[in-house]
């Protein structure tokens, strides 16, 4: 009986420790989605392309919409569906990933790939899976936790990359989500008006610079400090418009 009672014990723990492992790679709401693809398999990125769900195959795509997952914390199925299968957009996640654009440290922003369905380390803007919980530099494909949020991200190691970034990503502007969207085009506005109010201002301040100076030329070195000094703060104006402008790209 004591044997008996012991066996019992150790399934209760097994059976705990393996939902808690399972858990640590997959915590998150589940919804069923009608997918056609009949290959796919478990950390599977997929993508909503020409009305239908499937693996993604290209960098950074647009139309990412989840990861396949065979085991989610919890499922909101939708018995009416053909071929349902359960899919998350946002949660933690068992995604399956590569080094083929670099080591992933935990913390990395991950992307989809060429190689269907697999994830990869962001090095650049974009569109991005979410952040990855684990690192991970093996050769093979495998699986590794993510914390899934698909969204638009700055990926960029100097201010020079990310100022280049963001106008690239500001002119993809009408191809995002509407709040992507409505991001970029706020910053562009941010960083016109201020160039704008900034050239106008020392325009002036030039002209009535040049004026003094032909009136009163006994005082030109003061008028010229003058000029430098308003020229200085033309250029802070500009600066704060940047700043600005890549702070509400970031939030």
């Amino acid at each position: 009986m004591k044997f008996f009672w012991f066996v019992c014990t150790l399934l209760v723990v097994w059976t705990i420790g393996y939902r808690i492992s399972k858990a640590e790679t997959s915590a998150g709401l589940a919804t069923t989605q009608s997918i056609d693809d009949e290959s796919i398999s478990d950390g599977d990125v997929l993508c909503f392309s020409v009305g239908k769900i499937g693996k993604c195959s290209q960098e950074y795509q647009v139309d990412m919409y989840g990861v396949f997952s065979e085991d989610p914390a919890m499922t909101l199925e939708d018995n009416g569906l053909e071929r349902g299968k359960s899919m998350m957009d946002s949660g933690r996640a068992a995604v399956k990933v590569s080094t083929g654009n670099g080591e992933i440290k935990k913390g990395d922003f991950v992307t989809s790939s060429k190689t269907p369905g697999v994830a990869q380390k962001a090095s650049k803007s974009g569109n991005v899976l979410g952040v990855s919980l684990e690192d991970y530099n093996g050769s093979d494909t495998r699986k590794i936790a993510v914390q899934v949020d698909i969204r638009q991200a700055i990926v960029s190691t100097s201010s020079r990359d990310n100022l280049i970034e963001s106008l690239k990503m500001g002119l993809l502007a009408p191809s995002l989500t509407p709040l992507a969207s409505l991001r970029y085009l706020l910053a562009i506005l941010v960083v016109i008006i201020t160039f704008v109010l900034g050239f106008v201002y020392f325009g002036r301040v030039a002209r009535s610079g040049v004026e003094a100076m032909g009136r009163n030329p006994l005082a030109s070195r003061m008028i010229a400090i003058g000029v430098v000094f308003n020229l200085a703060l033309t250029v802070a104006i500009m600066g704060g418009g940047l700043l600005i402008a890549y702070v509400i790209l970031i939030i």
